[in-house]
């Protein structure tokens, strides 16, 4: 059996005497969708910190492709294949679109590739990053004068830039209309078909539902569930705690 991309063992973090993750264990497999819910202030967003390396955890370990992260910056974390978007997208508003496309590019292939990318190829990659998205033909603009469904899809474009091997999508889809939540899971669906794992972390439990073929529910820091999403969503502490 192979192993997963991403286990975390016993990962727990506090904030004085408050405890805000409590032995969580979890996995994700290569080309796998994991949803990732819980009620607000159930350490949704501290577990994602940790993972992604804003925060350090108090205890327990985190392995990324059978490689521990114990001690990496976030940088180091992105160079090794883990990528994320941010709940409220916070581009470059000076910059064109293509441009905020090409900052996160500059660092992140220089370590992958073990060389300076020249100016066209950086240019090649960044707009192979908007055409996954839809934004090629904004990519000229400023980036702030885009719509909030352009912001998120460049949010997404960010982070895939460099062709991560992990995605945590936190919140992509927040405030935005049905149609445009649709156009956010196709492209999620997109990313993962081309073998990229994805975390989704999202309220909107009709996108979780069509998404996530696993489903973990977090509750006060601690993990309540974890297993097929269908069953998840049956489970009668999980309908009691999260659903209601």
């Amino acid at each position: 059996m192979s192993q997963p991309l991403l286990k975390v063992e016993q990962l727990s973090k506090r904030f004085g005497g408050f405890v805000v993750l409590d032995q969580v264990d979890l996995h994700v497999n290569e080309g796998e969708r994991l949803g990732l819910i819980g009620p607000n202030g159930s350490g949704k967003s501290t577990l994602v910190n940790c993972l992604s390396g804003v925060l350090t955890h108090d205890s327990g370990r985190i392995e990324f492709d059978q490689k521990s992260f114990q001690g990496l910056a976030p940088h180091q974390r992105a160079y090794r294949g883990l990528a994320r978007s941010f709940q409220i997208p916070r581009p470059f508003v000076g910059m064109t679109v293509l441009q905020n496309i090409v900052v996160p590019l500059l660092f992140a292939t220089e370590y992958r590739l073990g060389r300076v990318q020249s100016k066209v190829e950086l240019k090649e990659a960044a707009m192979k990053a908007l055409r996954q998205v839809g934004l090629l033909q904004k990519a000229e603009e400023l980036s702030l004068n885009l719509t909030q469904i352009d912001l998120r899809k460049l949010e997404l474009a960010r982070a895939i830039a460099a062709s991560p091997k992990l995605l945590i999508a936190d919140e992509a889809m927040a405030g935005l209309t049905t149609s445009e939540t649709d156009e956010i899971l196709d492209l999620l669906f997109a990313l993962n078909n081309q073998g990229v794992a994805v975390i989704m972390i999202e309220h909107i439990m009709r996108a979780v539902s069509v998404f996530s073929e696993r489903l973990i529910v977090l509750a006060a820091g601690k993990k309540i569930a974890d297993g097929l999403t269908a069953e998840v969503l049956n489970d009668p502490l999980v309908q009691r705690i999260y659903i209601g």
